[in-house]
């Protein structure tokens, strides 16, 4: 699939076997500090265990990855188990158009609720909320957010 945002092409394709460091990387400089501020440490041996490239979309600008985003189908509702946009796309509307398109896709499946979970001090926390996101659960450094559909 071929997107435009502000005159920026970006395709969305799925996720490769050849991918996964490219994942690996992304979540690692994104992350990093959060992982080890909130857990003690990056653990690259829980990441390989739960890599699912049948979850997960590149999205490439100028045939260069640069962002991916990861979503589950559940029984009552979809959760997005991680999105991640390099920093330099950062700011550029690419996060929220890949927000809009899952829950498309959450519509999609027939389900009424989408889910994820984020750090309270990740500062998308406020981007979430500004899309209509609630928190539903709070899990001390952690919370869940989830918008109907």
């Amino acid at each position: 699939m071929i997107i435009t945002i502000d005159n920026l092409k970006f395709q969305i394709r799925d996720c490769q076997d050849e991918d996964y460091l490219f994942v690996y990387d992304l979540l690692k400089e994104n992350m990093l500090a959060s992982f080890i501020k909130h857990w003690g440490e990056w653990n690259p041996e829980s990441f390989k265990k739960s890599f699912n490239k049948k979850n997960i979309k590149i999205i490439e600008h100028k045939s260069k990855c640069v962002a991916y985003y990861e979503i589950k189908f559940q029984e009552s509702l979809s959760y997005i188990n991680n999105i991640q946009v390099s920093k330099l796309m950062q700011g550029k509307g690419l996060g929220t158009f890949l927000i809009d398109l899952m829950e498309k896709e959450t519509q999609k499946h027939k389900l009424k609720k989408i889910r994820l979970k984020v750090f309270k001090d990740n500062l998308a926390l406020k981007f979430y909320i500004k899309l209509g996101y609630k928190q539903v659960k709070d899990e001390g450094s952690s919370v869940f957010l989830e918008k109907k559909i």
